[in-house]
């Protein structure tokens, strides 16, 4: 195996515009990546790799594409990994990064990804599931929390559904806010993320679907009944909708599943 040089990047400043926050224990880092389930023939696709402590642990199992946006951190990385062919430093943002440039085979992406830009890089993977066969990212707990959350809870809303339609979200371990460097002011999580290969309910319009969970999720206090009316049903017709697809008229919509928004998204399109 080819070795990587010393130099850790220990003078490097983290950058609060750039939300760098350096994960500091090396059995958190180990469980991270031993978390995607790496084999050789894999590629992982690393979103902000900082110095490089996770890009080496992949470099043993299998190629890294690491995506940086921090110019001198990208000047620090290629130091470091220049002898390793099995690391490659792409400069720039993952957000405007074209994920279709990357090998044919999915991929597996591993990041500690910045609180500020986490929903939309989400986002970014699904949109692109057709390259990314799993993920396993760190993010601020409380968002994993209303990842993963149930109808019912407090947690769950516009970002459960639209996610939970078309992937697989599990929280994997809670980090406190002590293992980075600096600290953040939050505790963060490790998730997992596995695309559908179908979404979890069947819609006959995507878009009818998300405007309608959007809707009824901007009043989460009203009931499900309201949301159908602002959404552009009449009372009556909302009334039948809801009794057709087995809702109660005065469930607010953190009581209404994923499969029951698309039964109403259905009537509605």
């Amino acid at each position: 195996m080819e070795n990587e040089k010393e130099n850790t990047g220990a003078a490097h400043r983290p950058r609060k515009m750039f939300g760098q926050n350096f994960l500091t224990d090396l059995k958190l880092r180990e469980f991270i990546v031993n978390s995607a389930f790496i084999v050789k023939t894999d590629t992982v696709l690393e979103i902000g790799p900082g110095r490089g402590e996770l890009t080496g642990i992949i470099a043993l199992r299998c190629p890294v594409i690491a995506v940086e946006i921090d110019r001198d951190l990208v000047k620090l990385l290629r130091s470091r990994f220049a002898e390793n062919s099995r690391v490659e430093i792409i400069e720039g943002d993952i957000l405007d990064y074209d994920l279709s440039k990357l090998p044919p085979a999915k991929l597996k992406v591993i990041g500690n990804v910045p609180y500020y830009i986490t929903t939309p890089i989400i986002f970014k993977l699904l949109e692109n599931k057709e390259k990314v066969e799993m993920a396993v990212l760190t993010i601020q707990k409380e968002v994993a929390e209303r990842l993963t959350a149930v109808p019912g809870s407090k947690e769950y809303g516009v970002l459960t559904v639209m996610v939970g339609m078309y992937a697989e979200v599990k929280i994997l371990k809670k980090i406190p806010a002590a293992a980075f460097y600096p600290a953040p002011k939050v505790d963060s999580a490790v998730i997992s993320i596995k695309p559908l290969e179908f979404t979890k309910a069947a819609v006959k319009n995507s878009v009818v679907f998300e405007k309608l969970v959007k809707t009824a999720f901007q009043q989460r206090r009203k009931n499900i009944k309201n949301a159908l009316v602002r959404f552009g049903a009449g009372k009556e017709e909302a009334l039948e909708i809801l009794k057709t697809s087995g809702i109660k008229e005065n469930a607010r919509p953190e009581d209404v599943s994923i499969e029951e928004f698309a039964k109403i998204a259905d009537a509605l399109s």
